[in-house]
């Protein structure tokens, strides 16, 4: 992992945040971003905060 990435989720929990969530694109040209966050442990979810099921998208979090 990064050390972006483990920053990010350093911080992440030094807030007491429980949950990292993203959305990103279900096409082709997002193979690489969606294979990035399953290598940081994030897995599928359903759609959270404001999204909406949408075909274009695939939703992830990551309990920290």
């Amino acid at each position: 992992m990064s050390k972006l990435k483990a920053d990010v989720i350093r911080y992440s929990k030094k807030l007491n945040i429980t949950r990292l969530s993203i959305e990103t694109g279900a096409g082709d040209f997002f193979i690489s971003a969606r294979k990035l966050f399953k290598n940081c442990g994030f897995e599928t979810c359903e759609p959270f905060a404001h999204y909406k099921e949408d075909n274009n998208s695939v939703y992830l979090t990551k309990i920290l």
